[in-house]
């Protein structure tokens, strides 16, 4: 099973590339499911933005993006691209309309929003199948919304197992080609409307396949060599990392690490299924592995962190011991669909802190504000302050657990860097610990930490005087002892001097 990505089939040459690197492949039955080219999404939601506003905005943009899939449908056909041309159009006049509709009503209803925005994956679909065909393959391209039901709820999508399954099994019997190529991130839901698996679904798209095809492994091809320790743009030492666990891997991803959509993990967890982090082109690179299994040689395996984000704080005495406090909290900023990244409070009681995003925070505070306007007017609480320019930095690993020490060394290692810590927030699982700290910290904090753990090799420089009968032997030792050091302590131990 594969999935690839937007960057990963962004034009023509990319997608020659990845129908190469399919090809190569020996497999009994082969099932791919793709992205949008890269920034088709995001052009497909601002034309239907752009269309309900009114007026004609969206025409040039929507010429635009069509020329775009023309070009590639040509430059990947040549002679042979007449029937998808006309597939294309057919899908793009269809696209005008619904805009065209859209300037008229001066609204944009969540239903066509969802029948729009899937359009970029079900047109890489059938270009990449096409060409495949082209190729003299036996291909054919599935369309998700023919068989995906899902349901949606306050946890996001949840699939219909049974009903896609039968669907599935119905299409096979009418498809039973060996290479399959299909549309990420598109469903249906229980209804037969037309609809999505959320932002960046794609990833979730290859697992749930994954599971109804019954694969062996998911193959997730995106343009890096696998999950780093730590963002390299910050960290320009972080490692590539070449296993991780399931739970790691769902931490990681909640706090921003580029590794999947979280909803991936569902159905791999449920079923045992590894997931592998590939770069489609570095295929050669054995990536990041995912699975059940825990490596617990050290504490922590990454380090992520998330920008753009405010601590919210309520205060008072009032809150001491009065029960349902926290139910308040969460139930309003609920009610005002604000997303709560991080939470802490102290055993006094005195406070209640959680990390909120930064486009929310007002809207958060004001429902905070209101929801408890009795108790800040007769004293009870004292405040309900804002703290924006908020970053929050998560150690993750499952070799946190049981370990000693570990909340120290990441506390010490951020206070060496004359790092602030506003909040703190670890979880009984032991495998996370976050911290709020201001953004303009951030880089350094991350750096900090990094080396704090020794998650990237540490280089020790070594001199040597008195190189007698004594000496030698320490040569001898030392030298023998290099490669167990950088292999299992991180520990890159250089001799520099002999004197």
């Amino acid at each position: 099973m594969h999935k690839f990505g937007g960057t990963s089939v962004a034009d023509a040459e990319r997608f020659r590339h990845v129908a190469s690197l399919l090809l190569a492949r020996d497999e009994t039955l082969q099932v791919t499911v793709v992205s949008a080219m890269k920034g088709v999404t995001d052009a497909l939601i601002s034309l239907c933005e752009r269309a309900a506003v009114g007026g004609s905005d969206w025409r040039d943009p929507w010429h635009e993006l069509r020329g775009r899939h023309r070009g590639a449908v040509v430059a990947l056909l040549g002679e042979d691209s007449g029937a998808t041309l006309e597939w294309l159009d057919e899908r793009f006049d269809k696209l005008a309309e619904i805009l065209g509709a859209l300037a008229v009503i001066g609204e944009l209803p969540r239903e066509v929003l969802d029948r729009v925005q899937g359009l970029g994956e079900v047109c890489s679909a059938r270009l990449l199948g096409d060409y495949l065909k082209a190729r003299g393959e036996d291909c054919a391209v599935l369309d998700a919304r023919e068989v995906l039901v899902v349901d949606r709820n306050d946890l996001g999508v949840a699939v219909d197992w049974d009903t896609s399954a039968a669907r599935l099994a119905r299409w096979r019997d009418a498809h039973p080609q060996r290479r399959l190529v299909v549309t990420g991130f598109v469903a249906r839901d229980r209804q037969e409307r037309l609809t999505t698996l959320g932002r960046n679904g794609s990833d979730y798209s290859g697992a749930i396949f994954a599971a109804l095809f019954n694969a062996d492994e998911l193959h997730i091809w995106t343009d890096v060599d696998g999950v780093l320790s730590a963002d390299p743009r910050v960290v320009p030492e972080a490692v590539q990392l070449s296993a991780l666990s399931y739970d790691e891997a769902c931490e990681l991803a909640y706090f921003g690490a580029k590794v999947v959509h979280p909803q991936t993990m569902a159905p791999a967890i449920e079923r045992g299924l590894p997931i592998i982090i590939r770069n489609t082109f570095h295929p050669e690179h054995p990536g990041t592995r995912i699975t059940a299994e825990r490596d617990i040689t050290g504490p922590v395996k990454g380090l992520t962190l998330s920008d753009g984000l405010a601590v919210l704080n309520l205060e008072g005495t009032g809150l001491i011991g009065v029960p349902g406090t926290a139910e308040r909290v969460f139930a309003s900023l609920r009610e005002a669909r604000v997303s709560v990244v991080m939470i802490s409070q102290g055993s006094s009681e005195h406070s209640i802190c959680c990390v909120v995003r930064g486009a929310e925070a007002q809207r958060a505070q004001a429902a905070l504000l209101q929801a408890f306007a009795h108790e800040l007017r007769i004293g009870q609480i004292q405040r309900v302050q804002l703290t924006d320019g908020v970053s929050v930095l998560a150690a993750v690993g499952d070799g946190m657990a049981g370990q000693p020490g570990v909340a120290a060394r990441l506390f010490e290692s951020l206070g060496r860097a004359r790092v602030n810590i506003l909040a703190i927030a670890q979880g009984s699982s032991e495998r996370n610990i976050s911290v709020a700290i201001d953004s303009a910290d951030a880089t350094k904090a991350l750096r900090a930490a990094h080396a704090g753990f020794w998650l990237s090799p540490q280089t020790f420089a070594v001199g040597v005087i008195g190189p007698g009968k004594v000496g030698g032997a320490l040569l001898d030792q030392l030298r023998a002892a290099q490669p167990q050091l950088l292999g299992k302590a991180n520990l890159d131990l250089r001799l520099r001097a002999i004197a």
